[in-house]
């Protein structure tokens, strides 16, 4: 056993060793002892020559008694090291054949952990307390013993050859010998790592692959020290053999780093990318010219994609700027004759590297290659020149997997480099989407980068040709996946270059489904899901920028896409619907619509909720403070209404939204009403009615039925307490006037029979006088008593909403729709006709508001032919007449109105679309009569008229 007690004194003490109190007898005696059993041990193996010739007992105490002359006699250390390498070698053997038998049971297993742990407590008592003195003989010591062990039972430690490095340190940990002195070794890398790893390389370099095991192993521990020693010795092996050194020695650095690479990726990419720094530093010696042919040769030997991944990721932030790129050109014809045969050797090693590249590494590569291959001021053209053959390496050889080998019968071969490119991990699964909508596409980021350098124009062809190249070799998924990615791609200044690439994405997903025979759903999914609103506002918006630009290039330029494109949005209409009444999102949306072809077949529910949304729009677009906001945004709203209106169901709803909206409360003082009037509403709270009234577009809403009275908010709210301040100036109103008539005109142009005026005239009776009674054509002998009250409400909504008066004229002006608003005119003519009978004024200019309403009652009638003949000179006598001449003139109208009743089968239509008034008899003279005096006693401001009186008499 050990002695660590308290010894007599005496002069021969072991202070180094830290042995106190042993004297020279006691260490004469062991030593002495130590001889005898060796000698005595090995008598008998020369003699015996089997295990069993020595019994355990005698084994035992002989290492015990090495162990005391390890730790008291440095003269002896080496004999006591030597016997117990010799021991721990016997156990070592007696554990490997029964390893090999499948004798799970061993009859030397205990001794071995005995030994094992007692060697192990000792030296590691002995390297705690004097490293300096122990480290380098214990660590030279251990490799020796290990390095000889590994190579005397390589094909056994595992039981076959073809066993991964992280399998053959399984096995060898499991033997306690072994165990030990590799734990020491880590003791002894932790206390003095320059020594200890010396002779670990050393002892490594004499063993060859076979103690790569320990190397991985003490790595593990110290991975920074031990990778950046075992990258310096194959490099120096690689320097010192002209770039030909034995296979083995890349096999063992590219194992070694393979086992670290899951727990210490980071420190072998830092020690990598040293090693390529010092081609820039300036150093001129062998292994610094060495450096890349040597990362080269081991990435491409590598077989672990980990390795590869720590070589290529952040070569784009490390080789530039440009002046490193031209410095690794300069060298390149050095490297040539030494370590590659020939230039077309060393472009096809870059080429399979790069196609081995996957992962995140795969965008930072062909970053740096787009960055190579763009002509830059620093940059010498001889890279350009290299670079670009590169990537017409790699496009080709792509091509020929993807289309030659698919072609020949073949499945789908797996390229990591396509594969990093779509997004997938180095496993090949799909990366997804980040949080917030954010697609975390790598390809989308290179584009962006790209599309802002200059000279992209040089690069975005291979772009194009690899995001295609990804399409189509990766499947429709990953098509789908890469459509939305690049949608939500931000553009910049290179529109161009991204609708190429979108345009070509289009056209990969098309051929796809003509091969397949799928229908074309795809596309439109590909769309929705770029759509989502889940994705983000800013990343929506860009998606719907980036479509209207493809989708007006492909109607400018006649693109083939542009079909398949305009019919997948056609599927998402409902989608850019709830876009339009987005803020953020609406007139992107409103912009994506107007590039489509909306005169297809759109279901009625596409166009209910379209129509609605599109209005909606539009009084926003009303609202907006900037002019030119203003006019751009309703001449989209036309663009997409006109469109619509051809479909008479969508005609009828865009009039009854556009009438509907100029009378609401939130929208009126746009058209210059002062006050809300008697429309009374109960408003929803938080929210415009006009929004409010979307969750009823499934109606089919006819004029004059049930089903068209507009949602008046909840029943029970109470009075809205929302009041209009707003004052527009009157140049603000007349444009709003004058953009809803256009509008107006613009849908019902749509239909050429007229329909839309009609329509348009029965929502002013519906909306201004609700009361059914009394509503036909026929005019009575005078105007009802009983219908005076509404006569006069019909007339205060004129004078409230200034609208109104310009919606009637709008419906004058096609004629014979005026029929259907016989009511109003009626009514106002009733109106106006009791004001001035109770008028005290002396002259009708001083009541100007009348006067106005006056002159516009009797334009209108003219307009749509009402009052024919000399009749069409009142509007232009008003001015100048008194109360009680404008009594005698209306009344002269309303029996001329009585006589002849304005039904709309008086108006003939002409071959241009317009109506025309039957051709009467002559007036009679009743009702001009009063007329002429009335011109006679006016004669100095209407003498002019009598003319056109006197020839309607002839």
């Amino acid at each position: 056993m050990v002695v660590t007690g308290t010894m007599e004194a005496g002069h021969g003490v072991n202070v180094d060793a830290g042995g106190r109190g042993i004297s020279t007898t006691l260490l004469l005696t062991e030593l002495d002892r130590f001889l005898n059993l060796a000698l005595t041990s090995s008598d008998k193996r020369s003699h015996g020559g089997r295990r069993d010739a020595i019994s355990d007992g005698e084994e035992q105490t002989t290492a015990e008694t090495a162990l005391f002359l390890l730790r008291n006699l440095p003269p002896a250390r080496p004999a006591a090291l030597a016997y117990l390498a010799h021991t721990l070698s016997r156990q070592v053997s007696s554990h490997m054949r029964g390893y090999s038998a499948g004798d799970g049971s061993r009859k030397t297993e205990t001794t071995e952990e005995g030994l094992s742990a007692q060697l192990e407590g000792l030296l590691g008592d002995l390297l705690e307390s004097t490293p300096g003195v122990w480290g380098p003989l214990v660590s030279q010591w251990a490799v020796e013993q290990l390095g000889r062990w590994s190579v005397e039972w390589a094909n056994t430690v595992v039981g076959r050859g073809d066993a991964t490095l992280e399998e053959v340190v399984a096995g060898w940990l499991s033997c306690s010998p072994a165990r030990t002195l590799a734990a020491l070794t880590v003791v002894c890398v932790a206390h003095d790592p320059d020594t200890a790893v010396a002779a670990l390389l050393d002892a490594s370099a004499a063993s060859g692959p076979a103690l790569d095991w320990l190397v991985a192993h003490v790595g593990c521990s110290f991975p920074a020290t031990v990778i950046s020693r075992v990258l310096a010795l194959g490099l120096r092996s690689f320097a010192s053999c002209h770039g030909r050194p034995p296979e083995h020695q890349l096999a063992s650095v590219n194992k070694i780093l393979s086992h670290l690479a899951d727990r210490h990726l980071p420190d072998i990419r830092r020690s990598l990318h040293a090693i390529l720094l010092r081609t820039f530093n300036g150093a001129s010696d062998p292994e610094a010219q060495a450096s890349v042919p040597f990362l080269l040769c081991l990435a491409v030997t590598s077989r672990s994609r980990a390795v590869l991944a720590a070589l290529t990721s952040g070569l784009d932030t490390l080789l530039m700027p440009s002046d490193r790129l031209g410095a690794l050109a300069n060298q390149v014809g050095w490297w040539v004759p030494r370590y590659f045969a020939t230039h077309c050797q060393l472009q096809e090693m870059v080429v399979h590297l790069v196609l081995d590249t996957g992962g995140s590494a795969a965008p930072s590569l062909l970053h740096l290659l787009l960055q190579g291959a763009a002509p830059a001021p620093k940059l010498p053209a001889a890279v350009a020149s290299a670079v670009n053959n590169i990537l017409q390496g790699v496009v080709g050889e792509i091509c020929m997997v993807t289309y030659m080998r698919r072609n020949a019968g073949s499945s789908r071969i797996h390229i990591p480099f396509l594969v990093g490119l779509r997004g997938g991990g180095l496993d090949g699964s799909d990366v997804g989407m980040a949080f917030g909508g954010r697609a975390i596409s790598p390809v989308v980021g290179v584009l962006e980068e790209t599309l802002g350098a200059p000279g992209s124009q040089v690069v975005l062809v291979y772009l194009k040709q690899l995001i295609t190249l990804v399409v189509v070799q990766q499947g429709p998924a990953t098509a789908t996946t890469t459509l939305g990615h690049l949608l939500h791609c931000h553009a910049r200044d290179g529109a161009v270059g991204h609708q190429q690439i979108l345009s070509s994405v289009i056209t990969a997903i098309m051929i796809h489904q003509v091969v397949q025979h799928t229908p074309a759903t795809s596309l439109s999914t590909a769309l929705a899901g770029a759509l989502q609103p889940q994705t983000g506002s800013s990343t929506v918006l860009t998606a719907l920028n980036s479509l209207e630009t493809l989708l007006f290039q492909g109607r400018k330029e006649r693109l083939h896409i542009y079909p398949a494109l305009t019919e997948a949005l056609l599927i998402s209409v409902p989608l850019l619907a709830e876009f339009i009444n987005n803020p953020v999102h609406g007139t992107a949306a409103v912009q994506v619509l107007c590039q489509l072809p909306l005169k297809k077949p759109v279901s009625v529910g596409h166009v209910l909720r379209l129509s609605h949304a599109v209005i909606f729009y539009f009084f926003s677009c009303l609202h907006e403070s900037d002019i030119t906001k203003k006019i751009c945004g309703v001449g989209r709203c036309q663009r997409i209404l006109s469109q619509l209106a051809q479909s008479s169901l969508a005609l009828n709803l865009i009039i009854r939204l556009l009438v509907e909206g100029v009378f609401r409360p939130e929208c009126a003082y746009l058209f210059g009403s002062v006050k809300q009037g008697h429309l009374e509403s109960k408003e929803v709270p938080g929210e415009m009615l006009i929004q409010a009234n979307r969750q009823f577009n499934s109606w089919v809403k006819v004029p004059q039925s049930h089903t068209s009275i507009f949602h008046m908010g909840i029943i029970g709210s109470g009075p809205s307490s929302h009041q209009k301040n707003i004052t527009l100036s009157p140049d603000i109103i007349k444009l709003h006037s004058q953009l809803m008539l256009n509008t107006l005109s613009v849908c019902c142009a749509a239909q050429a029979n007229g329909e839309g005026a009609s329509t348009v005239a029965l929502l002013l009776v519906e909306l201004i006088s609700p009361d059914i009674m009394f509503n036909g054509f026929p005019w009575p002998e005078e105007y009802i008593k009983f219908t005076f009250e509404r006569d006069l409400a019909i007339k205060k909504t004129f004078e409230e909403y200034p609208i109104a008066w310009s919606l009637l004229e709008f419906v004058a002006t096609h004629r014979a729709a005026l029929s259907y608003c016989s009511v109003l005119v009626r009514a106002l003519t009733a109106a106006l006709t009791a004001y001035w009978n109770t008028s005290p004024l002396s002259t009708a200019k001083q009541a100007p508001d009348s006067l106005q309403s006056t002159r516009y009652l009797l334009e209108v009638m003219v307009t749509a032919q009402f009052l024919p003949g000399p009749l069409r000179m009142l509007p232009q006598m008003v001015g100048a007449l008194a109360p009680f001449e404008l009594v005698c003139i209306l009344q002269d109208v309303w029996m001329y109105m009585r006589d002849h009743t304005p039904s709309p089968d008086r108006w003939l239509e002409l071959s241009s679309g317009h109506h025309q008034r039957a051709p009467d008899p002559p007036m009679a003279t009743c009702y001009t009569e009063r007329i002429q005096h009335i011109i006679q006693s006016n004669v100095y401001t209407l003498g002019h008229l009598m003319s056109y009186m006197v020839n309607a008499e002839q």
